[in-house]
């Protein structure tokens, strides 16, 4: 089941960034979540689900792509299924595709990519960036900075020492010129 979720993730947030599909694949407002059928018929028995029974030799995914998965499975791939399936079901794309229908009801109405792509642009954020964000500045996961310590002591040594005395200079040797009606301040 979360397979599916993420699946719909991926396809949402691609076209929410790019205006295109990432698969060309419909996805489906089933009862417990989006689904995509072609992807779900093929792996229903427990053979396809072996890695060794699949064929990803033919998959070919460029950077952004390739990025936008990293990025998806780091802010959704720690949930369930059951936790994913719950967050779908608040989502106007999954909502508007199942209508009227009570919850325990079957379907498989097509979720709009156009739905998909509003929603997400204007309504979610994913690793903290809107779609534009992600658009404008690239899909990339943001790497935790370590660099340890500040030490002051040695940025100051390696400053210049004619710069680090100012002396009477009001504007602390910056060149600049306090005007004719500037009055001198001393400390």
């Amino acid at each position: 089941m979360s397979l599916q979720k993420l699946l719909y993730y991926v396809q949402a947030w691609h076209l929410a960034i790019t205006d295109e599909p990432l698969f060309e694949e419909e996805i489906q407002a089933w009862r417990d979540g989006p689904v995509v059928y072609d992807v779900w018929s093929t792996r229903k028995s427990q053979a396809t689900r072996r890695a060794a029974a699949q064929n990803v030799d033919e998959v070919d995914l460029d950077d952004l792509a390739s990025d936008l998965i990293d990025l998806v499975l780091s802010v959704y791939g720690s949930m369930s299924g059951e936790e994913l399936s719950v967050l779908t079901h608040v989502e106007r794309p999954w909502q508007e595709a199942r209508g009227d229908l009570p919850p325990e009801a079957g379907c498989s109405n097509v979720i709009s990519p156009d739905s998909m792509a509003r929603f997400y642009r204007a309504h979610r954020r994913l690793g903290g960036r809107t779609a534009t964000d992600l658009a404008t500045v690239g899909v990339h996961l943001h790497q935790p900075t370590s660099s340890g310590p500040v030490d002051i002591d040695a940025i100051l040594r390696s400053l210049d020492d004619d710069s680090a005395d100012v002396g009477d200079e009001r504007w602390g040797g910056a060149n600049l010129d306090p005007g004719e009606h500037a009055t001198r301040v001393d400390a």
